[in-house]
């Protein structure tokens, strides 16, 4: 049966009323913002596949000496979007980025990274707040020692939802169960594709002044599901962590804040029980405002983390990392950063032990140096670098890289500072400065 044109233009209106209504109800202050970034660069690397110095790479040592040096070109689109849905501190968060690499000389690396994220952030009333996100995002796998040069994409997701409860205002409960995985297209590698799961409870109070000290643990498990009945012979398939961790923030003075977190780390493994071990994680930070021009950070960590290696266990590494940036003028940033590692490669035992030592050492000397100019609204001009050298002590082998990227920059912002609290630089990879420290 045909609908008449009395029964739609009543559709109709009934729709235009309903939409009227919620229009004329919505906040005054909801005002979506959106945010456009367009990147294109150029960049030199001396060593992308970060081969020794003394390494040949098939058999043919001039040809991979003179091929070293490789010359990127890089384009990204990254967008976001803020949007209040009841108020400012209820509202959805979006967010993305495509990209693509050229490479000159080795054209296997050629790629396409991306990445994509959502949050809702809610809050009910002045005491209960919280957080659920999801994301993923695919880019090219960071190369070790030369010993892979096909390409291989590291594709990662991650989710989660946090739950905030401030009694009053100097106590805060919070709780969050989250979800990470890790998977690698070549196969050489996915022995190391990985999902976790965990929770975490913290306790934290806050002073009048800032300060704040939180306590509370972060329990996971962590599963390694492609690995082959051999490789978890040598590797295990899977273990449990236990985190007992304190969390600090002391605001010395409107220029100086200074944070800590302490951790103490158990790792249970489901077969391979003579592997269980004890971690320390820690790290300590320190911010140092001079001036309104320059702000000083200084770093020192003590911290695991696991690397693509069968032949490695985990990694610890000590050091100390300091970062400077200077607001030149309000067009030009300039940054430094300068970073002392040591680094303890626990080794697997039945695969390797050279010398009779169960662990390998290594030493990095790193130095970044960036810039900014703005030239015009929404244009930005980019400068970024570092030189890296690495030794290893058992055996005095040498391992360098350099690279130098050059690259402009637009951002469309309906908003002033839509693209900070986007967090957008998060998709762009930094080579001179930490996270904290970039704008």
């Amino acid at each position: 049966m045909k609908r008449t044109a009395t029964q739609f233009n009543s559709k109709y209106k009934k729709t235009g009323v309903a939409c009227l209504f919620v229009l004329s109800s919505w906040p005054a202050f909801a005002t979506t913002e959106l945010v456009l970034q367009l990147e294109t660069s150029l960049s030199r690397d001396t060593n992308p596949f970060r081969f020794y110095d003394d390494q040949v790479g098939g058999g043919r040592k001039q040809e991979q000496i003179q091929r070293l040096t490789e010359t990127v070109n890089a384009s990204d689109i990254r967008a976001g979007a803020i949007i209040p849905l009841l108020s400012d501190q209820t509202r959805l968060t979006l967010s993305g980025s495509l990209g693509n690499r050229h490479y000159k000389e080795y054209r296997q690396l050629d790629h396409q990274p991306g990445a994509a994220d959502a949050a809702f952030d809610w809050q009910a009333g002045k005491s209960v707040s919280g957080r659920v996100y999801a994301g993923k995002d695919k880019r090219l796998f960071e190369y070790i020692n030369g010993s892979l040069t096909e390409r291989d994409i590291a594709h990662s997701r991650r989710a989660g939802a946090d739950v905030r409860i401030k009694p009053d205002d100097d106590w805060m409960l919070s709780a969050s169960l989250f979800r990470n995985a890790l998977n690698y297209d070549l196969d050489l590698n996915q022995l190391y594709n990985f999902d976790e799961r965990g929770q975490q409870l913290g306790l934290r109070y806050m002073s009048p002044t800032g300060s704040s000290i939180e306590a509370g643990t972060r329990l996971s498990e962590t599963r390694f599901a492609d690995r082959t009945p051999e490789q978890v012979r040598d590797l295990d398939k899977k273990y449990k962590e236990t985190e007992l961790y304190l969390d600090g923030e002391w605001r010395y003075s409107i220029k100086t804040i200074t944070s800590a977190h302490l951790g103490l780390i158990r790792r249970r493994y489901d077969v391979l029980h003579e592997r269980d071990t004890r971690l320390f994680n820690a790290i300590w930070r320190g911010t140092y405002h001079y001036s309104t021009m320059l702000r000083l950070d200084l770093q020192l960590f003590d911290r695991p983390f696991t690397i693509v290696d069968p032949s490695i266990l985990y990694v610890v590494s000590k050091g100390a990392r300091v970062d400077a940036l200077w607001k030149w003028s309000d067009k030009t940033n300039v940054n430094f950063s300068a970073l002392l590692q040591n680094s303890d490669q626990e080794l697997i035992p039945r695969l390797v032990r050279p010398d009779n030592n169960s662990s390998r050492k290594e030493k990095l000397q790193r130095i970044g140096v960036g810039a900014s100019y703005q030239f015009e609204r929404g244009f930005r001009l980019l400068f970024d670098s570092f030189y890296e050298k690495t030794d290893r002590v058992a055996d005095d082998i040498k391992l360098r890289q350099g690279v130098v990227r050059l690259g402009i920059e637009y951002t469309f912002e309906n908003l002033p500072g839509s693209a900070a609290r986007l967090g957008l630089q998060r998709y762009q990879q930094s080579l001179s400065a930490t996270e904290p420290i970039r704008e």
